[in-house]
């Protein structure tokens, strides 16, 4: 049950294997949604009625799984759960240490402690760049693995805390995840 002092945000996107949708919704307490409608009243048009209909259809079939533990939702965690895993220990013995997750569908990854054949390189040593950033540029040219600078993400006051670390995504299927695992392992 949702109190009244919280509001339940949800996102179609990576609940079902559809970025790029941009179809989310919100619900609570009804004096906070209100509040919400004043704050985000541009934010609630423009959605394609067809997005709506295949979003509202995938979110009335779960509500029909039987039996309950076959839903989308819980075979997407099983997956998920599994690729975390998988990740976590290629990164962890590629010597990337894993900042342990308790929600969400990214994995966040200390870059710091690893070094790597192209941070010899000339091109590498003289960016002017923050750790993160290079380490991001690096692996994506040289390993083709799609990795994120955490540090892109923070308003500058707080960046300088962040950039050790790279974030990437175990929302993905078990195949997409097998072959970063293997991209992963051969880090030199």
């Amino acid at each position: 049950v949702l109190s009244s002092s919280g509001i339940n945000a949800e996102y179609g996107g990576k609940m079902f294997g559809i970025t790029g949708w941009r179809l989310g919704w919100a619900f609570g307490h009804s004096a906070l949604i209100e509040k919400l409608l004043r704050i985000c009243k541009r934010d609630t048009f423009c959605c394609a009625s067809i997005l709506q209909h295949v979003v509202a259809g995938m979110l009335r079939r779960q509500r029909l799984c039987e039996p309950p533990e076959e839903t989308y939702y819980t075979w997407a965690g099983n997956i998920y759960k599994e690729n975390y895993k998988k990740l976590s220990k290629a990164f962890t013995d590629a010597n990337m240490p894993v900042v342990a997750a308790e929600g969400g569908f990214f994995m966040i990854v200390d870059c710091s402690k690893r070094s790597f054949e192209f941070q010899k390189s000339a091109e590498y040593v003289t960016l002017d760049e923050d750790l993160d950033v290079k380490i991001a540029k690096g692996i994506v040219n040289n390993f083709k693995l799609a990795i994120l600078p955490l540090s892109l993400f923070c308003n500058p006051s707080g960046k300088n805390k962040l950039t050790n670390y790279l974030r990437i995504c175990f929302a993905k299927s078990s195949e997409t995840v097998d072959r970063a695992v293997t991209i992963i392992r051969s880090f030199e």
